[in-house]
């Protein structure tokens, strides 16, 4: 079963009488217990996309499931946690009152409340923070604390807007880290990000969007795998090292074994997921 299904997905705009095409026919598929990345830059269709998944906007064409459930449906709603890039709290209120509050409209019943705020509390680092206010948190604590709002209903996919969008690199970091322990409690997450190298790090697939299109998506280690070849080779009592394209990578190695040269090394290039988001940035200029 996939966390999340999008085959055939438009949806377009009316503005200032004309339409602005937002999203022009996406295709995506997530596995459940993934931590899946979405990229692209401003106005590409990530902000339209996570709208249309959590129920506030419908599509004008194609198919959006949340565990096989239509996306708008009260079952994918109920499967459903969501942190918006921008977040309004009551500041006065505390976290256990603003975490209980939350418990309730997502169905907790009554008697477990005060146990699951807890628990979600611990789940981002804020276990002894429940009786502060809002307002005494930082921007990272308050991103925390949205995570633990978006969990306190018990949801199997969790879905976040430009997470760390603003945050130093150690709220950033701590906010990774609990990703990955989402991961393990079997919570699937969606999250956009303009940080590259957030996704590298704790993404099992990502998906680059660009102009309403998504035009590279795929595991990790599929998208890294880059078309060139690093070969090393011994002759003459010398070692060699080059990186060729894959092509040309295979005439040389072909020739060096016919030759008899004692071959070292012969691995795929590893890339990085920036160069990747570029290049795919370049083709679509192109």
């Amino acid at each position: 079963m996939f966390a999340l299904e999008l085959a055939g997905l438009k949806k377009t705009y009316r503005s200032r009488g004309q339409n602005q095409v937002a999203l022009t026919g996406i295709d995506l598929q997530v596995a459940k217990g993934q931590i899946f990345g979405f990229a692209g830059p401003n106005g590409a269709g990530k902000s339209t996309t996570i709208k249309i998944l959590v129920g506030l906007m419908t599509p004008d064409q194609g198919k959006a499931l949340v565990f096989e459930h239509p996306c708008g449906s009260q079952q994918a709603r109920r499967q459903i946690g969501y942190l918006p890039e921008t977040s309004t709290y009551h500041e006065f209120m505390t976290a256990n009152e603003l975490l209980n509050i939350h418990a309730h409209l997502a169905g907790v019943p009554r008697a477990e409340q005060a146990a699951r705020c807890q628990e979600v509390l611990e789940l981002v680092g804020l276990q002894d923070r429940g009786r502060s206010r809002i307002k005494e948190f930082s921007k990272g604590m308050k991103q925390r604390f949205g995570v633990a709002q978006a969990l306190v209903g018990r949801p199997g996919l969790l879905i976040l807007d430009e997470l760390t969008s603003g945050l130093d690199p150690m709220a950033q970091r701590e906010l990774l880290s609990i990703l990955e322990r989402l991961k393990g409690e079997g919570i699937t997450v969606f999250f956009s990000s303009h940080h590259m190298n957030e996704i590298e790090a704790v993404c099992d697939g990502a998906a680059i969007i660009h102009k309403g299109q998504i035009h590279r998506q795929g595991t990790l280690e599929e998208l890294l795998t880059s078309k060139m070849v690093r070969l090393r080779y011994r002759q003459e009592g010398e070692v060699v090292e080059c990186q060729l394209e894959s092509e040309q990578a295979a005439a040389e190695l072909s020739r060096l074994t016919t030759e008899g040269v004692e071959v070292l090394e012969y691995v795929p290039v590893r890339g990085n997921f920036a160069e990747v988001f570029h290049q795919v940035m370049a083709e679509v200029a192109a």
